[in-house]
C-alpha cells in the first residue's frame, strides 16, 4: 500500500530538542495523561516517535502498543527502553477491530493526507476513546514565517488535519489542561533557522533566508505563555461523523 504520510527519519535526531515543552511541563501533561487514562488496560500510540508518551505509559502498567512510519524514530524510542513498537502507516494498521481501549493520536493527522483514511482505521481498532494533545494557541513565530512565505508566492504545506481543527468536526467528549509553560522566541527562532519543522522541507533556501530576516528582527528576545490541552473523543462520536463524511 503506497505511504500516505510523512516520515521524520530526517529529523530523529533532534526531534525531542525541537518538539514538545520544557521537562517540568512535559512531567505534567504526562501525569495529566495517565490521569484521564485511568480505567483504560490497552492503549495504541498511534505515530509513537520517539516514545515521549508510550515509555511512561508503560512504566506505569499501561499494554501501549506504538506504531510508526519513521524507523529512526523508532530507533530513538527503542533506545529509551519503549517496547511493543511496529513499523506501520496510520492509513493501513495491522490489528484487528478493537483491539485497544485506547488511542493516542498526539501531532499526526495533520501529516497524512488521507487523514479521514487514518481516522478510520484508528476507530477500527480502538474500541472506547480517541486522545490527542493540542496547543491552545498557535505559535505566533511560526504563524508570521508562513505569512511571510506566503508574501512570497510560497505556499505552506500542509496536508491532513491538526487535532484542534478535528474539534470543529467533532466535539470532544472532554477537555483537560495539561501544562502551561513559557516558549522563548529565540529558541523557536533557532529551530525554524534550521529548518526542523515539516512544513519547511519543500521551502526554497532563498526563501527561507528572506522570511528568516522578517521575523528574527520582530521576535528575538520574547518570551509568550503556551497551554496544552489534552482531548478526549468517543469512538463511537468519531465514527458516527466520518459515516456521514
Amino acid at each position: 500500500m503506497k505511504q500516505m504520510s510523512i516520515s521524520f527519519d530526517s529529523v530523529a535526531d533532534i526531534f525531542d530538542k525541537t518538539r514538545g515543552m520544557p521537562p517540568e511541563a512535559m512531567e505534567n501533561a504526562v501525569q495529566t495523561l495517565l490521569r484521564e487514562l485511568k480505567g483504560y488496560e490497552s492503549v495504541l500510540d498511534v505515530g509513537v516517535g520517539t516514545g515521549r508518551y508510550a515509555k511512561p505509559l508503560q512504566d506505569s502498567g499501561f499494554e501501549v502498543v506504538g506504531v510508526d512510519i519513521s524507523r529512526k524514530m523508532l530507533s530513538k524510542a527503542v533506545g529509551k527502553g519503549a517496547d511493543n513498537l511496529f513499523l506501520s502507516d496510520a492509513c493501513n494498521l495491522q490489528f484487528k477491530d478493537a483491539s485497544f481501549d485506547a488511542a493516542l493520536n498526539f501531532s499526526v493527522l495533520h501529516l497524512i493526507s488521507e487523514w479521514k483514511t487514518a481516522l478510520r482505521e484508528i476507530t477500527r481498532v480502538t474500541s472506547r476513546v480517541l486522545v490527542s494533545m493540542v496547543h491552545r494557541r498557535r505559535n505566533p513565530i511560526r504563524e508570521a514565517y508562513d505569512e511571510s512565505l506566503r508574501r512570497r508566492g510560497h505556499a505552506v504545506r500542509r496536508v491532513g488535519i491538526g487535532g484542534i481543527e478535528l474539534v470543529e468536526f467533532v466535539k470532544p467528549r472532554k477537555t483537560v489542561q495539561a501544562a502551561c509553560y513559557s516558549v522563548y522566541a529565540d529558541k523557536t527562532l533557532a529551530f525554524i533557522n534550521g529548518k526542523a519543522y515539516s512544513s519547511q522541507w519543500n521551502v526554497p533556501d532563498i526563501v527561507h533566508k528572506q522570511a528568516m530576516r522578517e521575523i528574527r528582527d520582530k521576535f528575538v528576545g520574547k518570551v509568550y505563555r503556551q497551554k496544552t490541552d489534552i482531548l478526549i473523543w468517543s469512538i463511537n462520536d468519531l465514527k458516527t461523523y466520518l459515516r456521514g463524511s
